[in-house]
C-alpha cells in the first residue's frame, strides 16, 4: 500500500543532531534496564536473563552508573573492573570464551548497586532482520507442530525487540529473550528460528545458538540505515532535507503551533489540489474523451471487463507493477421511486487517487488518502433511468486500485441501496505522472519519528544493539521497496557496510534473503519489471558488499506476500552460513548462476556456473526461459539441458539479442535446479553474438 508519508521520505533523508523522540505505540518509554529495576547499575538491552554471548570475541559489557563510579564485572570465573565515565556510561571487556552450554551469571555491581543477568551461555549470535517475512512467525508458517516438537531439544534463544522509532540513536530498547520450548518458539521469528535448527544440527547441539529478532513488517530499507552513513552516500541531499524539516519544526514557539498547524493545512491542501490539477489536466489531455467512454470510439471493444472492488493485478496480473491511471466504467439504473432525492455514493478505499464521474460530471474526488473509504453526496439526487459512472484512479506507488468494501448509492429515504460492485469496463491510462507529491508537514510530531523516514527504525531498535556481538546478519526486506530497484541497488550495499561500520565489526557476515515469488503468473509477459529488477539489485548489492544471497523464487504463493514455506529459507541461509562463514566448503549453498549467453544461429545457449546435477524441479519440462529480437519483444523459449548449459530457441526469433529466466513477479514457470536442489538466479541479459 502507497502512503504520502512514504512518498514524503523519499526526497527527505538526512542526518539528525538534535533531541531525540521515542515512540511506541502505547506511548513513550524512558531507555534503560535491569534485572534489578531500582538498582543505580543499569546494563544495556541484550544482557538479561537467558541471553547468549558471542563466543570467540571480546564481549563489551556495557552499562550505565553513577559518573565515576568503579565497575566490578563478574561472568563464571571471569573478573574484570572499569571506571563509568562522566557521563555514568561503562564498558568492561569480557575476553574471547568458547562455545558453552553451561548456564552462568553475569553480574556487576558498584557503590550504586548490582545488577543481575541470570543463565548466560555463550555460543553463535546472529541479528534475523527485515520485514514481514523476517518477522513472520512460527505460528503462522506451515510446519509450527514439527517446529514446536523439537524446540526443547535445541540450544537456541531469541531476543524480540518492539516496534519503536527515534529520531536519535538510543542506548537501549525494550525486549527480552526466550529460551526455546514448545510453549515459546510459536512467537519465534520462522526464518531465524530455522536457520538457528539447522546450525545448532551442523554443530552437534554443543553450540548455542542466539538469534536477535529485531524486524518490523510493511518497513522500507531507509529506516534501517544510520542517518550519518546516509548523509554520506548518495543520499546527501535528502539528508539535508530532513535536517531543515526537524530545524523547522524546533523553531516553532507553542503559543504559535494551532496557528503554525493550520496554515501548514492550508497550504498543504493547496499544493494538493494544483497537484492534482496539472497530473489529472495532463490525462484528460490525451484521453479526455473517455470521461464519457459510451460516446468515445473504441468502446467497448477496446475496454476489458473486471469485477470490483479489487487492486489492479486481479484486473489484469500486468498491472501489478504499473503506476499511473487506470479508468473505469459501467452503467446503473436509478428506479422511479429514488429518483430526485439526495443520495450519498459510497467507495471503499482507493489507492491513491480518485475522481468520479457521474454521465460526464464530476460528483467527487479524493487525492492521495489510500486508506480512507470515499463518500461522495449528491444532494439533487438523480433523475430516473440509465446512468453511466466512470472513476479514474491514479495509483502513484507501490498496490492501486479498490480496496474491499461497499460500492454503492445511497438513497435518501430507500432501505435498498444501488449496488455498484460487479462487472466493470477498465481501460489503461497513462503512467505515473513525472510530478513530486507535495509533502505535507506534521506539525504535531518531530520528523524523523514516523516508521517510514530514514534511520527512524536504526536509532530506535537497532541502534541499542548494534555493538552486542554477533556473527553476522540474515535480511529479508525488499517487498516495500518494488518499484525502486535503482535506489535500493545502492541502499543494501549502504545498509551492510553501515552496520559494519557501526558495530566495529568489519566482518559482520551478511546472508540477503532474493524476494519469493508473489503476484499472479503473467503467461502473457515473459519479462516483467516489477520484482524482477528488485531481486536484480539484491544480487548486485549483496555482492557489491561482500554478502551472499540466497533465491527464495521458487517458494512463493501467488495470492500470499508471506510465504508459508519458512523453513527452506532458513535451510538455505544456513547452508550459507556454513559455508562460507564456518569453513563446511562441502555444504553448497548457491543456485545456478548464468556465466554466459551466446547465439548458435537462431539458438542461444546459456552456461551456468554452481551447476552440478543441472536438472528440472518436479516433472515439468524446463521452463521460465525467454528470448528478445532487436523489437525488444520476449516470446517464451523451448528448451534443451546439455550438461551445464540450456540451448534455448524461440519461434518468431531468428536473430536473439536478448534472454531473460524467471524475470517476472511471479515466475511460475522457472523450474531450472542444480543437484543439491537449489534454484537458478533470475536474470536478464545481452546475447554475445
Amino acid at each position: 500500500m502507497h502512503s504520502i508519508i512514504t512518498t514524503a521520505v523519499r526526497s527527505c533523508v538526512g542526518f539528525v543532531a538534535f533531541g531525540a523522540v521515542c515512540t511506541t505505540a502505547s506511548g513513550t518509554w524512558a531507555a534503560g534496564w535491569s534485572s534489578d529495576r531500582s538498582a543505580a547499575i543499569v546494563l544495556d538491552t541484550l544482557f538479561q536473563d537467558h541471553a547468549v554471548l558471542q563466543r570467540d570475541r571480546v564481549v563489551p559489557v556495557r552499562g550505565s552508573a553513577a559518573p565515576g563510579e568503579k565497575i566490578s564485572v563478574a561472568f563464571g570465573s571471569i573478573r574484570v573492573e572499569a571506571v563509568a565515565g562522566a557521563d555514568g556510561r561503562f564498558s568492561v571487556d569480557l575476553p574471547p570464551m568458547a562455545a558453552s552450554l553451561e548456564p552462568r551469571e553475569l553480574v556487576v555491581s558498584g557503590a550504586s548497586g548490582e545488577a543481575r543477568a541470570k543463565d548466560l551461555l555463550v555460543g553463535e549470535v546472529w541479528f534475523c532482520s527485515g520485514q514481514s517475512n523476517m518477522e513472520w512467525k512460527i505460528d503462522g508458517s506451515n510446519e509450527a507442530d514439527r517446529a514446536k516438537e523439537m524446540a526443547a531439544r535445541l540450544p537456541i534463544r531469541s531476543f524480540k525487540a518492539p516496534h519503536v522509532t527515534s529520531n536519535m540513536p538510543k542506548s537501549a530498547v525494550e525486549g527480552s529473550w526466550r529460551v526455546a520450548t514448545a510453549q515459546t518458539v510459536g512467537g519465534f521469528t520462522a526464518v531465524g528460528y530455522w536457520f538457528g535448527v539447522d546450525l545448532a544440527r551442523a554443530f552437534d547441539l554443543e553450540v548455542p545458538i542466539g538469534l536477535v529478532d529485531i524486524s518490523w513488517g510493511g518497513t522500507r530499507i531507509e529506516p534501517w540505515i544510520p542517518l550519518d552513513c546516509m548523509a554520506k552516500s548518495d543520499f546527501k541531499n535528502a539528508a539535508d532535507g530532513l535536517a531543515a524539516s526537524i530545524a523547522q519544526f524546533r523553531a516553532i514557539k507553542p503559543e504559535d503551533k494551532a496557528q503554525a498547524v493550520a496554515a501548514e493545512n492550508k497550504r498543504y491542501l493547496a499544493a494538493r489540489g494544483q497537484y492534482w490539477d496539472k497530473v489529472i489536466g495532463d490525462e484528460l489531455n490525451g484521453r479526455g474523451a473517455w470521461t464519457t467512454p459510451e460516446k468515445s470510439t473504441g468502446f467497448p471493444a477496446e475496454w476489458g471487463t473486471t469485477k470490483l472492488p479489487a487492486f489492479f493485478p486481479a484486473t489484469d496480473p500486468a498491472l501489478a507493477t504499473f503506476d499511473g491511471f487506470v479508468w473505469y466504467t459501467r452503467a446503473f439504473t436509478v428506479p422511479a421511486e429514488m429518483a430526485s432525492k439526495p443520495c450519498i455514493l459510497k467507495l471503499p478505499a482507493i489507492d491513491d487517487c480518485d475522481r468520479v464521474l457521474v454521465d460526464g460530471v464530476e460528483v467527487g474526488s479524493t487525492i492521495g488518502d489510500w486508506n480512507t473509504p470515499r463518500s461522495y453526496a449528491l444532494p439533487n439526487g438523480l433523475a430516473a433511468g440509465e446512468h453511466r459512472m466512470t472513476i479514474t484512479v491514479l495509483d502513484m506507488s507501490g498496490e492501486g486500485g479498490f480496496a474491499q468494501g461497499a460500492m454503492q448509492l445511497v438513497v435518501d429515504g430507500s432501505k435498498t441501496p444501488i449496488a455498484l460492485d460487479g462487472n466493470w469496463n477498465w481501460r489503461k491510462g497513462g503512467k505515473v505522472p513525472g510530478v513530486a507529491f507535495p509533502r505535507v508537514n506534521d506539525l504535531n510530531r518531530e520528523p524523523g519519528t514516523d516508521a517510514g523516514e530514514p534511520a527512524a527504525i536504526y536509532n530506535a531498535m537497532m541502534a541499542p544493539c548494534i555493538s552486542f556481538p554477533v556473527r553476522g546478519t540474515i535480511w529479508y526486506q525488499g517487498e516495500s521497496n518494488a518499484g525502486e530497484h535503482d535506489n535500493y541497488r545502492k541502499l543494501l550495499p549502504l545498509l551492510m557496510n553501515s552496520w559494519r561500520e557501526k558495530s566495529g565489526n568489519p566482518d559482520m557476515a551478511w546472508g540477503i534473503v532474493q524476494l519469493a515469488g508473489f503476484m499472479p503468473f503473467a503467461e502473457n509477459e515473459p519479462a516483467q519489471g516489477g520484482w524482477a529488477l528488485l531481486r536484480e539489485a539484491q544480487f548486485r548489492g549483496a555482492a557489491e558488499a561482500k554478502g551472499g544471497m540466497i533465491s527464495a523464487t521458487d517458494i512463493g504463493e501467488a495470492g500470499d506476500i508471506h510465504p508459508k514455506k519458512k523453513r527452506e529459507v532458513g535451510d538455505r541461509l544456513s547452508a550459507w552460513a556454513r559455508n562460507t562463514v564456518y569453513g563446511e566448503k562441502g555444504v553448497q549453498w548457491k543456485g545456478p548462476e548464468l556465466s554466459k549467453a551466446s547465439r548458435s544461429g537462431a539458438k542461444v545457449v546459456c552456461e551456468f556456473d554452481n551447476a552440478a546435477g543441472l536438472g528440472v524441479r518436479g516433472d515439468r519440462v524446463l521452463g521460465g526461459f525467454a528470448v528478445a529480437g532487436a523489437d525488444g519483444k520476449f516470446v517464451w523459449a523451448t528448451t534443451k539441458l546439455d550438461g551445464n548449459q540450456v540451448v534455448l530457441e524461440a519461434a518468431g526469433v531468428a536473430d536473439p539479442v536478448e534472454v531473460a529466466y524467471a524475470w517476472q513477479n511471479n515466475p511460475q514457470w522457472a523450474n531450472l535446479v542444480n543437484g543439491a536442489g537449489l534454484p537458478a538466479v533470475p536474470f536478464r541479459v545481452k546475447v554475445a553474438q
